[in-house]
């Protein structure tokens, strides 16, 4: 604020803060709902879940609306299929059938008259090499404790996308800034010699400390959903006073009945799992 204008808000001060103020009711107008999709398919043993709900106004509180007496199926490109049972309210499980990797999978979602279907692929994934906890003293901009390093081979041949999860003592690090997603376009064929997982601290978090549990896990990733899970940490971190109008990230979930426009969010992703742990000494 220059000085200038300092010196007018205390002039006005007396005389331009002090008229009525009246509440202005703004009435959003509220979206019709639509059908979000949360659902994976992996390499390891299922059942494997779909979750279906409804979306709801940005300001309700409530929690989302759960879709009820959904029929869904999963196909692969080997002949295999199989109905999804409902387990829960919302929530549909495999039985039989088993990701690999290598295969495509389809999935079918009939409700309220609409038919929905996403297509998705396990891609090849690398072997973690090891998982290590680095001791780092404090300084202006983390704290004492350890930090989590990443050791292994990425595999040739450009194209491959990434996630990484780390659990401290159980518990997944799921804020905004805890979604690590990377591609290998710099990395392609080398061997990773100690990427940190977990970043720089500020004053009021804790790093990991002796006797902490440490599980780090390690998914390959189709190329679209990698784009999805980008655009999602750009909308969660969408916040302040040069925010952009919020908007709804991609979907692989689209609407395949003629003649309907009823839309679809979410995604039903497959991606491989390889996990590593330790106990910090």
């Amino acid at each position: 604020m220059t000085r200038f204008l300092f010196f007018l808000l205390i002039l006005l001060g007396p005389f331009g803060l002090t008229g009525c103020v009246d509440a202005l009711e703004v009435k959003i107008p509220e979206g019709r709902p639509l059908l979000a999709v949360e659902g994976e398919i992996t390499d390891q043993p299922g059942p494997y879940l779909v979750r279906l709900t409804k979306t709801a106004p940005y300001f309700e509180e409530d929690a989302l609306p759960r879709v009820r007496g959904a029929v869904l199926t999963l196909a692969d490109n080997e002949g295999h299929q199989e109905t999804l049972r409902e387990i829960g309210p919302g929530t549909y499980a495999t039985s039989t059938l088993r990701g690999k990797v290598g295969n495509q999978y389809v999935l079918t979602i009939r409700s309220e008259g609409e038919e929905y279907r996403a297509e998705t692929e396990i891609r090849r994934t690398p072997e973690i090499d090891s998982i290590r906890a680095e001791f780092r003293a404090k300084t202006a901009t983390q704290n004492e404790g350890y930090y989590i390093l990443y050791y292994g081979e990425e595999t040739p041949g450009v194209g491959d996308y990434y996630r990484f999860k780390v659990f401290h003592n159980g518990i997944l690090l799921n804020q905004p800034n805890d979604l690590i997603v990377t591609n290998d376009e710099f990395v392609d064929g080398n061997y990773i010699n100690g990427v940190e997982l977990t970043s720089e601290k500020g004053a009021n978090d804790k790093p990991f400390a002796k006797g902490d549990r440490v599980r780090v896990v390690a998914e390959s990733l189709p190329r679209d959903y990698f784009y999805f899970l980008n655009e999602m940490v750009t909308q969660l971190n969408n916040v302040g006073l040069f925010a952009a109008p919020p908007a709804n990230v991609r979907t692989n979930v689209r609407n395949v009945q003629p003649g309907s426009d009823k839309a679809a969010v979410g995604y039903f992703a497959g991606h491989t799992v390889r996990a590593d742990s330790l106990v910090i000494r």
